[in-house]
């Protein structure tokens, strides 16, 4: 499998930009025309029709940002790489007659949608150039109205498929509880990570983490004991994403408005962490092409 919204290419100006954006359409398009096809031949033909209207979303946008393109700079967007992570079993070769659930299909469709909200959020914020800041941030609005239609579909499929474990917290303030409790857990599991990094001599990524532990350890408010090992700045990273997937699935279970509204909104504190320590060591969807590995990106 390829990793998730894989690009291979560095952006250092509007030329870049719009050639990963371009790629990035263009293959989300591509997906959900596929995840339509697939839908339909397991027989969900609402879902199918879902999957083939952002499929014509993404399409017009992928015109809009070649149209964008021919306007600024006079060309064509040049042709770079960029690949979607997918569910396992999707793929008919290696697993023929495999069925892929609505709310599977969703949940990693607003995973893609939201790794590349997080990318263009962390090119506006290191842009010097204003022109590419102001397009790496119009196309991060793109892209989070895009996750807010996937949300809200993945949440009619949830509630239709309703899996068996659900645990919601029942109240705002239980939930802002546990919030705490996780953020402590984080940035002591974080601030270990960086101890072990800077032992290792990767310094860069050491400061990155550091900083990220204080952040958590200001939102949690009281420490804890209770340490989750982390072997790798990947690891590092990963637990902000577990942390997202967990408020979203809140915010797509609660019944009670209030919970919702809470969960959604520290979602979007873990896209915006996401944003900055993953932008600042090696966005996902830069592969090993980073933009740069400067910790100064998070900022206070």
């Amino acid at each position: 499998m390829n990793k998730t919204g894989q690009v291979t290419v560095r952006v250092r100006s509007a030329d870049d930009l719009l050639a990963v954006a371009q790629a990035l359409e263009q293959e989300a398009a591509a997906r959900y025309h596929a995840l339509s096809a697939r839908m339909a031949r397991q027989g969900d033909v609402s879902m199918a029709a879902q999957f083939d209207v952002l499929a014509g979303i993404e399409d017009r946008h992928a015109s809009h940002v070649l149209d964008r393109s021919h306007v600024l700079l006079g060309h064509s967007p040049k042709a770079v790489g960029a690949s979607w992570d997918m569910p396992a079993g999707y793929d008919e070769d290696e697993a023929r007659g495999a069925t892929l659930g609505p709310y599977q299909a969703l949940a990693f469709a607003v995973r893609n949608e939201e790794r590349a909200f997080t990318f263009y959020t962390y090119v506006a914020a290191e842009a010097e150039d204003p022109e590419v800041r102001a397009l790496a941030e119009n196309l991060a609005r793109d892209e989070l109205e895009h996750a807010a239609l996937l949300r809200h579909y993945r949440r009619r499929a949830f509630h239709a498929e309703r899996p068996a474990a659900a645990e919601v917290p029942q109240s705002v303030d239980v939930l802002r509880s546990l919030a705490r409790r996780w953020d402590a857990e984080a940035a002591a599991a974080h601030m270990a990570l960086a101890v072990a990094l800077d032992t290792a001599g990767e310094t860069a990524d050491a400061a990155i983490f550091r900083r990220l532990a204080a952040q958590e350890s200001a939102a949690a408010g009281a420490a804890t004991t209770a340490i989750s090992k982390l072997r790798s700045a990947e690891d590092g990273l990963r637990l902000l994403e577990e942390g997202f997937d967990r408020y979203a699935r809140i915010g797509e279970r609660a019944d009670d408005e209030q919970v919702v509204a809470e969960a959604q909104r520290l979602a979007g504190e873990m896209v915006a962490r996401l944003a900055l320590a993953g932008g600042a060591r090696s966005n996902t969807l830069l592969g090993a092409n980073q933009i740069c590995a400067s910790p100064s990106i998070l900022r206070e």
